[in-house]
């Protein structure tokens, strides 16, 4: 990490924080390297591993790893990162440098350890009874303890990475009735007492001493509270009693401080809404069923969170891709492509709170509420009344700065999402965007105008500045600068502030602070007529000055585009209704897709893929005050 990095992160230090990170190095340079020091030297890595996975040698089991898939019936390299080839180092963890390309993606590397295929062999070990299978379990744990010591390696860099673990080997305790199983299996009981628990107790202690507080003090923490509470919950160790109250309070308290009382997360990342979502449901019902459940608060603010869940989704279970998306899971007991996890956590919140009102008709049950609930919740979940279609309404939610217009009318739906939010959260805003006063569309519940994504986090670094940035947004960027400062691939600085001047029924009138420093005022007024369908969209720019003005459009990477006449755009997507773009005639537009210099017209639904799409591109330079109408029809 360079010292740039280092001064810019210190910026956003509060006197307390430098404090506690001195403490922090004193704690992960001194004392870790101390413990990782004499681990090494009693490390014997030779001959610990079973010989044989299962019996058929040439079976394959493939598991997907973002744009690619690890074969869990073979031996894991722990340390190498699918998508580039390259292997992190089997040295101190607190001394390796994630943020480059010199050993690949860290992040691709983490995805494989957080082990999440485990529920799947261990679900179907109890389905199957195939000694195999638990072979197949035990080698996998096995190996991994023998590749990863206490503190070698990248797996123990990130405390997140550890309470994902600590969790999915809870639900495999749980599914395989471990207990149980020590009792009538001696070679299972060795494993358990010899290598699983140790590794248990190795991971709690490692989350308890690693916090991330202050400005690192986002989903980060919500995992290590509810890894700890989960652990206490599910295995009994020296300090149960301690961490689990410890945990308790860091729930009750995270979940208010990072949830708005509306139920919007403040990361302001909504793909990382399903993630942290599921800590904080998990750990309720791992509570509840250990006999030491959060409080009404906590499950108050919960419930609000499963509302604005079932509001962000459209009638396709597609979700605005406002903010960072990574293709995090916590739990994934199936092993099919890609996985819609908001569509299962809406079965889960409506099971969980006995909620018709979250239960859409086409909801349906699947193995990952199999593993939370067992067989009593999918027949709570099958007694409930599927009341929860969308309604023909906008929610407007002022709190958080999310406007969400919505129409339906026999089947057929039109969906805008209009971000006046905050940046993100803490003084970093790891994962939120510069996008303010953006919209996304969505017709029949297929997106139509999209948010670019995300694609990378700490490499390739011209993707990540762009992907972040406000050009990649469907909103107005002035004189090609981003609406707040990028100090890292997830640190931001001169944040923006957005306000809203006025909510009517159907209209929202917003604007951001991002170009105060340039002395240009942007709002953007949004105003849906319902019965024609259509969108207005106002732009309006305020300054003394000349400035230059760029207003993108990004389209699905499916669309189909024809101008009509001049700068109006027809915009096609299978499936879905035509949509109809007419532009502001002061304003020549023109169709960018798939550039590399500079970077523009690139889409990325999910982490490590990005494809070409078109952009309605357009730039002009203004002076003084300028305004620019959009308007957005969804034809019959």
């Amino acid at each position: 990490m360079s010292l740039v990095w280092y001064i810019q992160r210190i910026k956003t230090f509060s006197p307390e924080e430098v404090f506690y990170r001195v403490g922090q190095r004193f704690r992960t340079h001194v004392l870790d390297k101390r413990l990782f020091k004499r681990n090494v030297a009693e490390c014997n890595l030779e001959g610990k591993v079973p010989p044989r996975l299962v019996a058929d040698e040439n079976a394959h089991l493939m598991y997907p790893i973002f744009e690619s898939a690890v074969d869990i019936y073979k031996p894991i390299d722990w340390h190498r990162d699918l998508s580039s080839g390259r292997s992190f180092p089997e040295t101190f963890a607190h001394k390796i440098n994630i943020r480059s390309d010199e050993f690949g993606s860290a992040k691709h590397v983490w995805e494989v350890n957080r082990m999440l295929f485990l529920t799947r062999i261990a679900k179907l070990f109890k389905e199957s009874g195939n000694r195999d299978l638990l072979d197949l379990f035990v080698y996998h744990v096995s190996s991994w303890m023998d590749s990863n010591p206490y503190l070698r390696g990248v797996n123990w860099y990130s405390n997140i990475e550890v309470n994902i673990r600590l969790i999915n080997w809870a639900y495999c305790w749980k599914l395989l009735d471990a207990e149980n199983l020590c009792k009538s299996d001696e070679n299972f009981g060795r494993f358990v007492r010899e290598v699983w628990l140790p590794l248990v107790n190795q991971h709690i202690e490692f989350s308890r001493k690693h916090p991330s507080l202050y400005s690192s003090a986002n989903n980060h923490l919500v995992a290590e509270y509810a890894g700890l509470f989960i652990a206490s919950c599910c295995w009994d160790f020296l300090k149960r009693e301690k961490y689990r109250a410890y945990a308790k309070a860091g729930l009750e308290r995270e979940i208010l401080l990072q949830n708005v009382s509306d139920g919007v997360n403040r990361e302001e990342a909504a793909e990382y809404i399903q993630f942290i979502d599921d800590f904080f449901l998990l750990a309720s019902v791992m509570g509840d069923e250990a006999g030491c459940p959060l409080s009404s608060s906590y499950k108050d603010r919960l419930h609000q969170m499963a509302r604005y869940l079932n509001a962000m989704l459209d009638v396709n279970y597609n979700y605005p891709m406002y903010g960072d998306g990574d293709d995090g899971f916590l739990l994934r007991p199936d092993a099919g492509g890609h996985f819609n996890n908001f569509r299962s956590l809406l079965t889960s919140f409506a099971t969980y709170f006995a909620d018709a009102s979250l239960k859409r008709s086409d909801l349906s049950w699947d193995d990952k509420n199999q593993l939370i609930f067992d067989n009593q919740g999918k027949a709570a979940f099958d007694a409930l009344n599927a009341d929860g279609d969308n309604p023909d309404k906008n929610v407007f939610l002022t709190e958080s700065g999310h406007y969400i217009f919505r129409k339906m009318a026999g089947g057929r739906e039109t969906f805008l999402h209009f971000d006046a939010a905050p940046l993100g959260f803490l003084s970093i805003a790891a994962h939120g965007h510069a996008d303010a006063l953006s919209i996304i569309l969505h017709v029949d519940g297929f997106p139509v105008v999209v948010d670019s994504g995300t694609f990378t986090y700490h490499t390739h670094k011209v993707w990540r500045k762009y992907f972040m940035g406000t050009v990649a947004h469907n909103t107005v960027r002035v004189d090609f600068m981003d609406q707040a400062t990028q100090a890292g691939p997830t640190m931001w600085l001169n944040h923006f502030k957005c306000r809203a001047l006025q909510v009517e029924n159907d209209s929202v009138v917003a604007t951001h602070s991002g170009y105060d420093k340039l002395g240009v005022c942007h709002s953007r007024k949004v105003e849906f007529l319902r019965d024609q369908e259509e969108f207005i969209i106002t732009d309006s720019l305020k300054s003394d000055g000349s400035h230059d003005a760029e207003i993108p459009f990004h389209l699905s990477p499916c669309a189909q585009v024809v101008e009509t006449s001049k700068g109006v755009f027809v915009i096609s997507v299978a499936g879905a209704r035509q949509v109809q773009i007419t532009t502001d005639p002061s304003l020549e537009y023109r169709i960018v897709s798939g550039e590399e210099s500079p970077v523009m017209g690139w889409y990325s639904e999910h982490f490590g893929e990005k494809v070409p799409c078109k952009v309605l591109y357009a730039q002009k330079k203004c002076s003084g005050n300028s305004s620019f109408e959009t308007k957005i029809k969804v034809l019959s």
